[in-house]
């Protein structure tokens, strides 16, 4: 029986020793659990502190975005409008040019027929201007044997008035010589005849 009681202390005390030693054990799962919980917590608030600062951005991306689709909208709608005026204007001036295109295209085949006209008028002119330059060829070679014919006829009335020239001067030249030849022989005459006249006085 106190063999039986030292075996059920020892079993008590081993129990006991092997409880202290799972206490501890437990005790120091419990504190690494703690240690990994508060670590996990801090973490899982520093994931959900990020969430919420990227919840915030992008809560402000988004409003940024529908700022800015907003605006474009806008643009795009007022530019819808401006091209909306424009593209009026330009049926308008597509409509005014119509009709000017109309009215240069009758004024065309009014001046192509005014052209045609013209055409037939221009050969008949130019029929009677070949004509007319024909009939001045011929008074032109007409003018120019007259002109000839002038400088001919003034080159013998030069050569005729050289000769009349030299003729007076000949004629000149032998008046003067018959005048000295008249004045000495009424030198002579003179002196004959008032010789005589002595003769008769004496």
């Amino acid at each position: 029986e106190e063999k039986v009681k030292k075996e059920l202390h020892k079993s008590l005390s081993d129990l006991q020793k092997q409880q202290e030693s799972r206490h501890e054990e437990m005790t120091s799962a419990n504190r690494q659990l703690k240690m990994e919980r508060e670590v996990h917590q801090q973490e899982l608030a520093d994931l959900r502190s990020e969430l919420q600062n990227v919840k915030i951005k992008h809560e402000r991306n988004v409003q940024e975005l529908m700022k800015l689709l907003k605006q474009e909208k806008d643009d795009a709608e007022a530019q819808i409008r401006m091209l909306k005026m424009e593209l009026v204007e330009e049926k308008n001036l597509v409509k005014t040019q119509c009709g000017q295109l109309e009215k240069i295209k009758m004024e065309c085949d009014k001046l192509t027929e005014e052209l045609t006209q013209n055409e037939e008028e221009n050969i008949k002119l130019r029929r009677k201007c070949e004509f007319v330059k024909q009939e001045l060829e011929k008074k032109e070679k007409q003018i120019s044997n007259e002109e000839d014919h002038l400088r001919r006829m003034d080159e013998a009335r030069l050569q005729f008035k050289d000769q009349l020239r030299h003729l007076e001067m000949e004629q000149e030249s032998i008046l003067t010589m018959i005048g000295s030849e008249i004045d000495a022989a009424c030198e002579i005459f003179s002196r004959d005849s008032m010789e005589k006249f002595k003769v008769i006085l004496s």
